[in-house]
């Protein structure tokens, strides 16, 4: 008798993960944004403020219209300050090297700075590129890379490189 119980019980052991409910929203995809500045890891973060939650990366990608491409990311230590954000600005945009990344005063922003040397532009005399991996219009997720240089009106260099992003888009 006790061999039969011992058999059902390993039986109902490996049936039961079985048959477990699945999750019906996918879960390979969070957003990711990560580069160096100036060779030190930067990645976005924004801590919660337990009532309404804080998201640290925005991007637009209007794969419909004009193929215009936007994405914020912010590096939040508390929930009041902006520490440092990054911006990528390129039209159109569109599945393989894109070497236009648009010389926007905010491309890198270091409110660390004293106020005249905070926003940075894109120096357009340096190789800036944004290459994008996969666009997928179905679950709205666009996937890249990208390298830049910014400079201040302090003269303030910032390397941007070994970036990588993988999020979620609105249209």
């Amino acid at each position: 008798m006790k061999l039969l119980h011992l058999f059902t019980f390993t039986i109902l052991l490996a049936i039961l993960p079985g048959c477990r409910k699945e999750d019906p929203t996918p879960t390979y995809h969070k957003d990711i944004f990560r580069c160096k500045v100036n060779g030190v890891e930067w990645v976005a973060t924004c801590p919660s403020d337990g009532l309404f939650g804080c998201k640290p990366i925005s991007c637009q990608y209007y794969w419909r219209d004009d193929k215009g491409f936007e994405i914020g990311a912010l590096r939040k230590d508390n929930i009041d300050t902006i520490m440092q954000s990054i911006g990528l600005f390129a039209r159109p945009l569109q599945i393989g090297n894109n070497s236009t990344i648009y010389p926007l005063e905010n491309n890198f922003v270091n409110m660390q700075n004293n106020t005249g040397c905070r926003y940075h532009t894109i120096d357009s005399d340096r190789a800036n590129h944004i290459e994008i991996l996969n666009i997928d219009t179905l679950n709205f997720i666009i996937e890249g890379l990208f390298e830049y240089t910014a400079i201040n009106n302090c003269n303030d260099t910032v390397y941007i490189t070994d970036g990588y992003f993988q999020v979620a888009f609105r249209f």
